[in-house]
């Protein structure tokens, strides 16, 4: 049994956490199947979600900004642990958590601007009891792998970001590691620690 936290906008008090309830898989789904063709197949259908997501935002209809590489990026992960990690934790059907709150704060105020007053009302911070399988893992290393996505021009980049991909679910650390903890078993909130989150909005408020 591991003792961790997690924020949610929909997890309630003694409620079980829900691995990728809003069915994001589906997003990053298509990449892998890319990938299992050719890394060709892969730029190909990246460059279209790229112009897809330019004419969304050029009328104004609902996006979100770099989607296309967020989940083209969980693609390429994806894709590298199922051919050689198959008994790791997914990302996309892994709920997240950090072991200390201090870790959570500081995910909380790098995200704190972004939030609505809605959504920082909505979000709820919980001590987890996690019994099973849970994977350590460095962020930066996803954010290495993102802003090669980003940037690429060719599918020769693709090496590199599998290269990342290895690393990360080999638990290893880049030189400023953001540690993150994903687990896909069923979790339950044992501890509403709100008040603590609330402290940390005012703290915000008043700085």
């Amino acid at each position: 049994m591991k003792v961790l936290y997690h924020m949610s906008q929909t997890l309630r008090l003694g409620g079980e956490v829900k691995p990728d309830y809003k069915g994001y898989a589906d997003l990053a789904e298509p990449f892998v199947k890319a990938l299992n063709y050719s890394h060709e197949t892969f730029y190909a259908m990246f460059l279209n979600s790229g112009y897809v997501g330019a004419v969304l935002a050029k009328y104004d209809l609902k996006g979100l900004p770099t989607h296309e590489i967020k989940w083209a990026t969980e693609g390429v992960f994806e894709y590298i642990r199922r051919k050689e990690f198959p008994d790791a934790c997914s990302r996309l059907t892994s709920t997240y958590y950090f072991d200390d709150l201090e870790k959570s704060k500081k995910l909380y105020i790098e995200d704190w601007e972004e939030m609505t007053p809605e959504e920082r009302e909505k979000t709820k911070l919980f001590e987890m009891e996690v019994d099973g399988n849970y994977l350590e893992a460095d962020m930066e290393l996803f954010d290495e792998a993102f802003d090669l996505i980003w940037d690429m021009e060719s599918p020769q980049v693709l090496e590199e970001v599998f290269e990342l991909a290895r690393k990360y679910f080999r638990g290893e650390r880049s030189d400023e590691p953001e540690m993150e903890i994903l687990s896909d078993v069923k979790a339950v909130a044992r501890k509403d620690l709100t008040v603590v989150l609330r402290q940390w909005d005012s703290d915000m408020k008043n700085s």
